[in-house]
């Protein structure tokens, strides 16, 4: 199946800059929907629970409340999902990839890439694949649910029961609003996973019509509802809706990055760094310099981690140096020259020679001696020795319980945050750790950078996003507009 076909693939606090939060759409583009939700036992027709939903749709934004009162925003043109808790003033930015591969995570996790059909809860039983399929957004195959027409709209059936069905409001219907039209369709369709269980098939139907129903039904099965429930939302007149009315996220809030919490200083200095405090970064240039500086001192290890770290910044050397702006690497030959009687710089070397001969033990053993060095030297340092600790596996781990390779590669980030590798390799940790959230605040901080991100390895999250757009595309609405 395809979605197991790239599992293997993906697996290859609020201290950050303040920001401004989206800018606050005009009335004439938004318009308010109050939702009547109906929840009972899908064995019995008695109303369990009855209450009204509000949301704001724009062009290409929603707005909610959660049922926990925090305030919710998808904004589709920054491809990003903001969240204000009840009583808070920070705004928590979130990536829609990041939202995306969470849900794709616990969906691989649980089916097993989509190969289990039948899916164990412990003391909640078992339940079908679909029910997951329609928990996660997220499906290893189209075509489960059998959609057919009705005059009002349409309905979905799973095993001859009918788990869904939508109103756009015609003779019979039981609307009394009209359905949503195509100005605010879009943004009502973005809005629907994050508020309700529905199966990719499903969306995949609204998706054809230009207008969102104006009521719409589901059928759940979880762990929370083993034995099911039925929820009807029914479109009413916002005079029923509650007060205060919900406006979209305040122009004036305080917003920071998804992963504040863990990565304070990491995000902070990230966000300074493209706020302009530090500058425009290093060029090419003040990179050889300082080679030099280091080499014409003796110390020629360190003239090589900062030859290093200049690949880190603006990517692996050409093949043809001599005569480009990547100086160091057009004098590459010379410091190895120059340094081949000095024990540290021969050690560095050994080093990284064992990188290539895919000796990861030997090349950590080699690179640790330099991680307590300062400035370019030291981020190269901490770099090479984080990504051998990984690339050793469990085992060195293990071995070396002294180094952390997610703080190693912290530190490094912070002592030079112009350099996108470091925001590839930190991400990619968060991410093995299942931790999309702040993975993506790395990779959306990181192609912001001044520098190549083409000939970086931060370029592979934009391969990464593609493959998700496919696996997980209604987590992505509108996604290709998005930074």
């Amino acid at each position: 199946m395809r979605l197991f076909a790239f599992a293997a693939c993906l697996f290859l606090t609020p201290a950050a800059s303040a920001q401004t939060a989206p800018d606050v759409r005009t009335a004439p583009e938004e318009i308010q929907a109050a939702w009547r939700v109906e929840t009972s036992r899908t064995s019995s027709i008695d109303i369990l629970n009855d209450q009204t939903r509000v949301a704001r749709y724009g062009r290409d934004w929603a707005s909610w409340v959660t049922q926990s009162d925090a305030q919710m925003w998808l904004d589709m043109s920054q491809g990003a999902l903001f969240a204000r808790a009840a009583d808070q003033d920070t705004v928590v930015r979130t990536s829609l990839y990041a939202e995306a591969r969470r849900h794709l995570d616990i969906y691989v996790a649980l089916s097993e890439g989509g190969r289990r059909d039948v899916i164990s809860f412990g003391n909640a039983g078992t339940f079908d694949r679909v029910w997951l399929e329609a928990a996660t957004g997220v499906a290893s195959q189209t075509g489960t649910l059998a959609v057919t027409d009705t005059p009002t709209g349409f309905i979905a059936l799973y095993n001859d029961q009918v788990v869904f069905s939508a109103d756009y409001g015609a003779e019979g219907s039981r609307c009394d609003v009209p359905a949503i039209g195509p100005e605010h369709a879009s943004s009502a369709l973005a809005w629907l996973p994050y508020v309700a269980p529905i199966h990719p098939d499903i969306l995949a139907r609204l998706s054809e019509d230009a207008r969102f129903p104006c009521a719409f039904s589901f059928v759940v099965y979880s762990p929370d509802s083993p034995a099911g429930r039925l929820e009807r939302w029914t479109r009413t007149s916002e005079a029923d809706a509650p007060e205060p009315v919900m406006p979209p996220m305040p122009q004036d809030s305080v917003q920071v990055y998804a992963g504040a919490d863990r990565l304070r200083a990491v995000l902070t200095a990230a966000t300074d760094t493209l706020d302009g405090v530090y500058g425009a970064g290093p060029d090419t240039a003040e990179f050889f310099e300082e080679s030099q500086r280091l080499q014409e001192e003796g110390d020629f290890a360190g003239a090589l981690l900062v030859q290093i770290q200049e690949t880190h910044h603006f990517g692996p050397c050409p093949e043809a140096s001599i005569g480009s702006a990547r100086l160091t690497c057009a004098y590459a030959s010379a410091l190895a020259l120059a340094g081949r009687q000095d024990e540290a710089f021969q050690a560095l070397a050994a080093g990284l020679d064992a990188l290539k001969r895919n000796n990861p033990a030997l090349a950590v053993e080699r690179f640790a001696p330099f991680v307590d060095r300062e400035g370019h030297a030291g981020a190269a340092a901490r770099l090479l020795t984080a990504n051998a600790l990984i690339a050793w596996g469990r085992v060195g781990l293990q071995a070396r319980p002294d180094l952390d390779p997610a703080q190693l590669l912290a530190e490094a980030l912070i002592m030079d945050p112009f350099a996108p590798d470091a925001y590839w390799h930190l991400g990619q940790r968060y991410l093995a750790a299942g931790a999309p959230g702040p993975a993506w605040s790395l990779f959306d901080l990181g192609r912001q950078l001044p520098r190549p991100i083409q000939a970086s390895p931060l370029a592979e999250a934009d391969t990464l996003e593609n493959r998700m757009s496919d696996l997980a595309p209604y987590w992505l609405p509108h996604v290709e507009t998005a930074r």
